[in-house]
C-alpha cells in the first residue's frame, strides 16, 4: 500500500496517512510492548509499560492501533490519547526490536504532533510550553542563569576549532559536566569558543512535546549566527536540531563523539587507574526515532581508557530508557524517577556510573542516595579518574 496514494476521510487528519504501510503490515506479536529474549539482552522494552501503566494500549504498539482507528474514521477520545501517547520518553526502543521495521516511536512523535494542532496537549505540556517561551528552557530557569555553569572558564576569542552549545540540561541541572567537557576538549589542544549571552536552545523540548514549527523557529535561530567548521553538544538530543540548522557544511556531534574522535587519532590521550568498577550507562540516543538518532560510543570510550564494565554489554542495544527523554518527565515525573531508580540498581558492584548524555546524567543524578555510587558524566569522569595528556 503505497503511503501517498491513501485517501484521507474527512475529518481525519491527513498526516495519518503517512503510515498507512505500518497500520496494515503489524504483525500483532507484541514485541514492541513487552519482548524478552535473554540470548539478546532484551528484558522488557516499553519503560511506560514497566514503570507507568502496564497495559498494551500505553506501548508503542497502542500508538500504531490508535493512529490506525483515527485514519480508518474511528471517533477516538482525543483527551484520552493524549494521556497516552504524551507519557512515552521517545526511546526508540519499540522501534528497535520490531522484527519487520515498523515505525511506533516516528507515529507516536506524529500523534503528539496532531494533538497539539487539534488543542489537545497535556497541561504539563503546555507548562513546558510557557516555560520554553518565557525562560528559553524547560526547567523554568530564569534565563540570565545560562551564563552561570561558565564561571572561571576562558574561551576563544579568535580562531575558534570548536563551537561549544551546553544545551539546557547542561546548562542547569548537569552543569558541572558542561564546565568539565570544555577543560576536556581544551586539554586536546581545542579553542574552545562559546556564544555566552546570545547562546540559545535548540529546541528539542519543543520538538519532543510536538510544536514542531516553534522547534524550527530555534533552530533557525542558530544558524543565523556564523560557526566554526564543528559544533559539539553536552546533550544528545540537541544535536539533531544543531544538524538541521547548519546543514552538511558544519559537523555537529555529541561530546561523546568528539571524545571518542579525539582518543582514537590520540589528540587526546588518557588511561583510567586499574582496579576501578565502572557502571556503563547505555542510553537511548541511537535508538530514538526518525533522524533523531545520535551514536552513543560510551562503551568504545571506556575501552579507550582501558575500562572493562562491570554490566556486559548484551543489554545495551534494548536498554530500558531512564526516563529523562521525551515528554514523560513534564508530565509523569514520579514515574520518570521509577525508571531512573530502576536502571541505576545493578550498578550496586560498581565504584562510579557513568552516562554520555548530559540529560540522562542529571535525571540519574537526582534518583541517586548519598549511599550509591555517584553518576558522573564523561568529562566528569575523565577528569576525577584519569590523567590526560593532549597533543605534543
Amino acid at each position: 500500500m503505497s503511503d501517498a496514494r491513501v485517501p484521507v476521510a474527512d475529518g481525519v487528519p491527513a498526516r495519518l496517512a503517512g503510515f498507512a504501510r505500518d497500520y496494515y503490515h503489524c504483525a500483532d506479536c507484541s514485541y514492541c510492548v513487552d519482548a524478552s529474549w535473554a540470548e539478546r539482552g532484551i528484558e522488557h522494552v516499553c519503560p511506560t509499560i514497566e514503570h507507568h501503566v502496564p497495559l498494551p494500549s500505553w506501548s508503542g504498539r497502542g500508538d500504531l492501533l490508535a493512529a490506525r482507528a483515527w485514519f480508518e474514521g474511528a471517533a477516538l477520545d482525543e483527551e484520552a490519547l493524549a494521556a497516552r501517547v504524551f507519557a512515552c520518553t521517545g526511546c526508540g526502543n519499540c522501534e528497535s526490536v520490531c522484527p519487520i521495521g515498523l515505525r511506533p516511536a516516528q507515529i507516536g512523535a506524529m500523534l503528539r504532533e496532531t494533538l497539539v494542532e487539534r488543542g489537545h496537549a497535556p497541561d504539563a505540556i503546555g507548562q513546558l510550553r510557557a516555560s520554553m517561551r518565557t525562560h528559553g528552557n524547560p526547567y523554568a530557569q530564569p534565563a540570565a542563569s545560562r551564563v552561570d555553569w561558565a564561571q572561571g572558564l576562558v574561551f576563544a576569542d579568535t580562531d575558534a576549532t570548536v563551537l561549544y552549545a551546553p544545551g539546557c540540561a547542561a546548562a542547569w541541572p548537569a552543569r558541572g559536566e558542561a564546565a568539565a567537557q570544555v577543560r576536556v576538549m581544551q586539554a586536546a589542544g581545542e579553542r574552545v569558543a562559546w556564544r555566552g549571552v546570545a547562546d540559545r536552545c535548540c529546541g528539542a523540548p519543543l520538538r519532543e512535546a510536538g510544536f514542531t514549527a516553534e522547534a524550527r523557529e530555534a533552530e533557525n535561530r542558530l544558524a543565523g549566527q556564523p560557526a566554526p567548521l564543528q559544533v559539539v553538544t553536552a546533550g544528545h538530543e540537541c544535536v539533531p536540531g544543531w544538524r538541521r540548522a547548519l546543514g552538511a557544511d558544519t559537523r555537529a556531534h555529541s561530546f561523546a563523539e568528539w571524545l571518542h574522535d579525539a582518543l582514537r587519532g590520540e589528540r587526546l590521550r588518557a588511561r583510567v587507574a586499574p582496579g576501578l568498577r565502572v557502571y556503563a550507562f547505555d542510553g537511548c540516543a541511537a535508538r530514538r526515532p526518525g533522524d533523531t538518532r545520535v551514536a552513543d560510543p560510551l562503551r568504545e570510550i571506556l575501552t579507550l581508557l582501558g575500562v572493562e564494565p562491570v554490566n556486559d554489554a548484551r543489554g545495551a542495544a534494548h536498554a530500558v530508557c531512564c526516563g529523562a527523554a521525551g515528554t514523560m518527565r513534564a508530565v509523569e515525573p514520579a514515574a520518570a524517577q521509577r525508571m531512573a531508580a530502576a536502571r541505576l540498581a545493578p550498578r550496586q558492584l560498581a565504584d562510579v556510573a557513568v552516562a554520555s548524555d548530559a540529560r540522562c546524567r542529571a535525571h540519574l543524578a537526582e534518583a541517586t542516595g548519598n549511599h550509591d555510587a555517584p553518576v558522573l558524566g564523561l568529562a566528569e569522569f575523565l577528569l576525577a579518574h584519569a590523567r590526560l595528556e593532549g597533543p605534543t
